[in-house]
């Protein structure tokens, strides 16, 4: 029996990944037929596909169609196209030649076979309210039910992106095969035993890129930074890579055709990457002390996910627009397809072409001081160079975390994920802070966990702009005291610097300032202060009131905090309960849940350890298997995952 209970809409997608090498595209893109001028010979591609009977299983009042080839994987695929059946597939990925372009994409099927169903196929709702079992919760797209036509529309469908595998360029070709496909009106699903797909494809006769290696890692910031960056600049040339530190004033008098600022600096990476050959970029600014000027640009995306999501958040801060330079054919990836000037639009009316996949590895420092700058230089130097990996306080692993939502599975969602990161990442020591009977989540005991230093940090939770939170068990109503911005000033853990995971909603949202405040205040009242409202963070100090976020506050702490934080800038989201009843919580396999677990992992377990490798490649991963439904929390997930800290530093230090 399949049981559907989830937090946040989701299809079920059972999915075999066949991988043929390398990772996967963003969005779905019509088949060219492209000239070959200037192009070497055409390329092919040829593969086999077989499948099982399918098996019709009951759960409740509703049927769940299994295929034995699409269902083997640890974790399973969901997408959230609500109102839609639930239906497995099979993916199949391709590493192209950068810039490579489909021709064609044809296939032979075996003939399709009629299987009646003996009752309703279950299919997503549209809600991220707590789902419950009853059937009037479920409602099938009412377009879907009238229409004649198949769901899906073809038996294949296939998306293209560019991005990065370790330090190469790469073009990605997905197919997704359906072996079944569902007939409403007839009740009825057709299934084929077999598929044969060809694929054909132009390489280009020379390389795009040229990969001189002339440099590796590019810092840009405002000039005022420039004295306070010059040491980091030696450092990380000291450690043998080639480094160099442009000022924006530079950027934007060279870059004199893009339309803003931002818009100039993307351009100005993607020269770097052509002329240069930088694998990674470090961002460095933020907004200007409390005003609403910024030292260094930002830009908001603008992926609505209405009917996805918990509520409408009209914008939020991505820094993957700058790092997300080139589509799978290596056109510029402009975020803005129709040219209006509102970037990553994608609402019932228009979707901006985006193609998502990282092409350099990115992070920022969201200074809004010449004393954070040194702060953070300062901070990254001596980690590098102290080896601290080699110090038995790097084996720690600190979890923070409680029992998430009051979902009919009655999981401890947070005990739950902290456990699995503890295997994925086996030479680590647990420090466990639970919510419990016993023990409260506050400045006390998370303080106590982070003073003992920590190679990684991981808090699943709630969060604010301000704050992080969870709750109690065994029925995850009772909220936590929470750990504030404010409890962070006495942390006492110097040096011991953990790389800190953190989920929870609003905790990266490093745009807040007193005028935040104030708007806030005009605008909704004392409603606003309140911990869900999440717009204004900061805290209270004996004197002073100092808004940023909970994320840069911690990164950015003198003598203790963390050497880098990855958190949401915008709404955060997880699984809740367990749709596939694989004794799983969903929690762990989707969205928030699988990108933080799939950070911990490439560490832990993979032994990868440079942190904007690692942060890129989580993304790249996430897009490989969650995007090819083309949901807008799925692009929101990748958009919003906001990493503070250098993209090039070494985990644990140099030996």
């Amino acid at each position: 029996m399949i049981n559907l209970n989830l937090k946040r809409a989701f299809v079920l997608s059972f999915i075999c990944i066949l991988i043929i090498s390398g990772v996967v595209p963003a969005f779905s893109v019509n088949i060219k037929r492209t000239e070959t001028n200037n192009f070497s010979n055409i390329k092919y591609i040829e593969f086999n596909l077989s499948f099982s009977y399918p098996e019709i299983v009951e759960y409740g009042k509703y049927l769940v169609i299994r295929v034995k080839e699409t269902n083997y994987n640890k974790y399973v695929l969901y997408s959230s196209d609500p109102g839609k059946p639930v239906l497995p597939v099979n993916i199949s990925t391709f590493n192209l030649k950068f810039g490579s372009k489909i021709i064609d994409i044809s296939y032979e099927n075996a003939t399709a076979e009629d299987i009646d169903l003996p009752g309703k196929i279950a299919y997503c709702k549209a809600s991220y309210d707590k789902i419950r079992l009853e059937e009037q919760n479920f409602v099938f797209d009412q377009e879907l039910i009238e229409n004649k036509d198949p769901y899906p529309s073809d038996w294949i469908s296939f998306h293209t992106g560019g991005g990065l595998v370790g330090e190469k360029h790469i073009s990605f070709l997905v197919t997704r095969v359906f072996p079944v496909r569902y007939y409403p009106s007839d009740n009825q699903v057709k299934y084929i035993s077999s598929i044969n797909i060809n694929i054909s494809y132009i390489e280009p006769l020379k390389p795009i890129l040229k990969n001189d290696g002339i440099c590796d890692l590019l810092i840009i910031s405002p000039s005022n930074f420039g004295k306070h960056l010059k040491p980091l600049v030696e450092h990380k040339k000291n450690q043998g890579l080639k480094t160099k530190l442009v000022f924006l004033d530079y950027i934007y008098n060279k870059i004199w055709y893009g339309r803003d600022k931002a818009e100039k600096i993307k351009l100005f990476i993607k020269n770097a990457i052509e002329e240069s050959g930088i694998n990674y970029v470090l961002l460095v600014g933020g907004r200007k002390a409390q005003t609403w000027r910024w030292s260094l640009p930002i830009r908001y995306s603008h992926v609505v996910p209405t009917e996805e999501g918990e509520s409408n958040e009209k914008s939020f801060i991505s820094d993957l627009y700058f790092a997300d330079i080139y589509d799978s054919e290596a056109e510029f990836s402009s975020w803005d397809s129709d040219k209006d000037n509102i970037f990553s639009l994608w609402n019932y009316t228009h979707k901006d072409k985006v193609d998502l996949y990282p092409d350099v590895y990115l992070g920022r420092l969201a200074c809004r001081s010449s004393r954070e700058v040194k702060i953070m230089v300062d901070k990254i130097i001596k980690y590098e160079k102290e080896p601290v990996k080699n110090q038995n306080w790097f084996e720690n692993l600190v979890l923070v975390a409680g029992d998430s939502y009051n979902d009919s599975n009655h999981f401890n969602e947070g005990k739950l994920i902290s456990e699995k990161a503890i295997e994925l990442m086996p030479d680590f020591k647990p420090i466990r802070v639970y919510a419990n009977e016993t023990q409260d989540i506050n400045r006390d005991t998370v303080n106590s966990a982070l003073n003992t230093g920590a190679g990684f940090a991981y808090f699943c939770g709630h969060g604010s702009v301000n704050s992080w939170s969870t709750h109690y068990p065994p029925n995850g109503t009772e909220w936590t005291s929470s750990y504030k911005c404010g409890d962070m000033i006495y942390l006492e853990n110097g040096n011991k610097l953990p790389v800190t995971v953190v989920g929870g909603c609003h905790n990266g949202q490093f745009d807040v300032t007193m005028r935040n405040l104030i708007k806030g205040f005009l605008e909704d009242g004392f409603q606003y202060f309140s911990t869900e409202k999440g717009n204004i963070g900061g805290f209270w100090h004996p004197k002073i009131w100092i808004p940023n976020c909970w994320a840069w506050w911690l990164t950015s702490q003198i003598d203790g905090g963390s050497i880098a934080t990855i958190a949401n800038t915008g709404l955060g989201t997880h699984g809740d309960g367990d749709l596939d009843n694989n004794s799983v919580a969903d929690y762990l396999e989707i969205l928030d849940g699988w990108l933080e677990l799939n950070f911990l992992k490439m560490y832990g377990t993979e032994g990868k350890d440079i942190l904007g490798e690692n942060h890129g490649g989580t993304l790249t991963s996430y897009l490989h298997r969650f995007l090819g439904d083309e949901t807008k929390v799925d692009v929101k997930m990748v958009q919003q995952w906001q990493l503070f800290g250098d993209p090039s530093l070494k985990i644990g230090g140099y030996s």
